[in-house]
C-alpha cells in the first residue's frame, strides 16, 4: 500500500479545516447541534456502525435513561435493520435507520455520535463529526496511523468537542483502585511493566465474490485502497493493514498499554523495538502471529507479549507492574499483589457483563453536559494508540527506533517515518 508522508501539526490543523473531499459531501464549516442541554434532557445519539461491538453499545444505550438512540446507521443494511429491532425491543422506541452516515451528520437534532467502526474509519468519522458540531465516542484504537490520531485531537480542540475513546477500563472500579495503590507508592517505585495476550489468528485463503445484498462495499472501504469484496476482508479486517495495524497489538494492546501509561504516569516512549514470527507458516494476513516488543520510558521498561499459551498465574491476558517493593497483576476481574507480606488482599471484582461498559458511557454523557474532558479523552487515547503503533512500525523495519514525542516523528529514520501516515483513496481526503 502506498504510504503518504508524515503530517506536521500545522498540516493537521489544515486537514481538519477541510477534511471532506468534494465527493464526500460534508461541508468544512462546523455546524452546531442543539446547544447546551438541560440537566434532565436526554442526549440524542446516532450510532454509526452496528456490527458486533455496535450492538453491544446499543444494548446498553437503549436502556440508559440519560440518552435516546435516535438514529442507527450502517453501510450494511441488514445490520442497521437488526439494530432498529434491538433498540425498539429494549426501549419501546424505534430509531431511524440510515445506510449512509453523511445525512446523519447533517441532522441538527443529534447531539453525539457513537462510532464503533472498523479502525480505518475512526479518524475521518471523528473529524467529520466534530466539524458537524457533534461530540464523539469512538472505539479504540484511535487511529491506524500516528498522524491521523493527532488530526483527531486537533479536531476535538478546534471545534470544542468532547471526544471519548472506547478504552472503558479507565471507568472500571477495579483499575481505579489498582492505580490508587500504585500511585500511593504501595509497590515502591515502578521499574517495569508487562502486558500479555494471545496470538493473532490468521486466515489462509481469500475468496473473491459479489458483496452480500444490502452492503455498500465502496462505502465500507471508504479511505482504504479499493479491493474486490471478500468475506475475509469484510469480517477479518483486523488481520489486514489496510484496515487495522497489528491485530491484537492494536486491538487489546491499546487497552493494556493505556493502563500501563496510567500506572507509570507517562505516555511518551523514548524508544521501541519488536520482533514477530509466524510459527504455523500460514499466509494471507498482514500481521505476525506472535509479537514481542519492548518500549523504553524514562526510568521504566514496558514489554508487550503476544503469543500462544499466554498465561501468568492463570490469567490469559493482563498487566503486571513490577515495583521496588512488590508486584501487581491485574485483569478486568481481579488483581493481586505479591508478596503477601505487603498486606494487600486479592481484589475480586464483578465479572465483566459487556464490553460496552455503561459507566464509561455515563462519563461521556456527563462531559457532554459539563464540557469537561472525559476519562478517556482523545489526547490520552491517541498517546496510548501511538505506543502500540510504534511497536508495529518497529516490527516492520526490524530495528530499534528512537521516538521524539514532541514532533511525533522517529529520529533520523525516514523509512520508519513513512509509516506514520497513510494515503487516502479518492474522493476521501485528509
Amino acid at each position: 500500500m502506498p504510504q503518504a508522508r508524515t503530517l506536521s501539526r500545522r498540516e493537521a490543523l489544515r486537514i481538519i479545516g477541510g477534511a471532506a473531499a468534494a465527493g464526500a459531501g460534508i461541508a468544512s464549516r462546523p455546524r452546531i447541534a442543539r446547544g447546551v442541554l438541560g440537566a434532565n434532557e436526554r442526549i440524542r445519539l446516532a450510532v454509526i456502525g452496528t456490527g458486533g461491538m455496535g450492538t453491544r453499545h446499543l444494548e446498553a444505550l437503549a436502556v440508559n435513561p440519560q440518552c435516546t438512540v435516535a438514529i442507527v446507521c450502517d453501510c450494511f443494511r441488514p445490520r442497521y435493520e437488526n439494530a432498529i429491532g434491538v433498540v425498539e425491543k429494549l426501549s419501546g422506541r424505534a430509531p431511524e435507520g440510515f445506510q449512509d452516515f453523511r445525512p446523519v451528520l447533517d441532522r441538527p437534532d443529534i447531539d453525539a455520535i457513537f462510532a464503533p467502526l472498523p479502525d480505518h474509519w475512526h479518524p475521518l468519522m471523528t473529524i467529520l463529526a466534530c466539524q458537524a458540531g457533534k461530540d464523539v465516542y469512538v472505539e479504540k484504537p484511535a487511529s491506524p496511523t500516528v498522524a491521523e490520531g493527532r488530526a483527531m485531537v486537533e479536531a476535538a480542540r478546534r471545534y470544542g468537542r468532547v471526544v471519548q475513546l472506547g478504552t472503558q477500563q479507565r471507568s472500571m472500579t477495579i483499575f481505579q483502585d489498582a492505580m490508587r495503590l500504585i500511585h500511593e507508592g504501595r509497590l515502591g517505585r515502578i521499574t517495569s511493566a508487562t502486558c500479555w495476550i494471545g496470538n493473532n489468528g490468521m486466515f489462509l485463503h481469500e475468496t473473491f465474490t459479489d458483496p452480500p445484498p444490502g452492503l455498500d462495499w465502496d462505502l465500507w472501504l471508504g479511505p482504504a485502497p479499493y479491493k474486490p469484496y471478500s468475506p475475509e476482508h469484510h469480517y477479518g479486517f483486523m488481520g489486514l493493514h489496510d484496515y487495522c495495524r497489528g491485530g491484537q497489538l492494536t486491538n487489546w494492546g491499546v487497552h493494556l498499554i493505556d493502563i500501563v501509561h496510567w500506572g507509570i504516569g507517562q505516555d511518551r516512549p523514548l524508544s521501541v523495538q519488536a520482533v514477530g514470527v509466524n510459527p504455523c507458516g500460514g499466509a494471507g494476513a498482514d500481521n505476525h502471529d506472535t509479537v514481542e516488543a519492548i518500549l523504553e520510558y524514562k526510568g521504566v521498561t514496558v514489554t508487550w507479549e503476544q503469543r500462544y499459551s499466554p498465561h501468568y498465574y492463570g490469567r490469559g491476558y493482563g498487566i503486571r507492574f513490577n515495583g521496588t517493593r512488590g508486584q501487581l497483576l491485574i485483569d478486568r476481574n481481579t488483581f493481586e499483589v505479591h508478596p503477601a507480606g505487603l498486606g494487600i488482599p486479592r481484589y475480586e471484582g464483578e465479572p465483566e457483563r459487556s464490553w460496552a461498559h455503561p459507566p464509561h458511557h455515563n462519563d461521556f454523557f456527563a462531559c457532554i453536559r459539563s464540557r469537561k474532558r472525559p476519562a478517556a479523552d482523545i489526547e490520552q487515547g491517541h498517546r496510548s494508540t501511538t505506543a502500540v503503533l510504534l511497536a508495529g512500525i518497529a516490527l516492520k523495519v526490524r530495528r530499534k527506533l528512537i521516538w521524539d514525542a514532541e514532533t511525533e516523528t522517529f529520529v533520523r529514520d525516514e523509512e520508519a517515518n513513512r509509516y506514520l501516515s497513510r494515503a487516502y483513496r479518492p474522493p476521501w481526503h485528509l
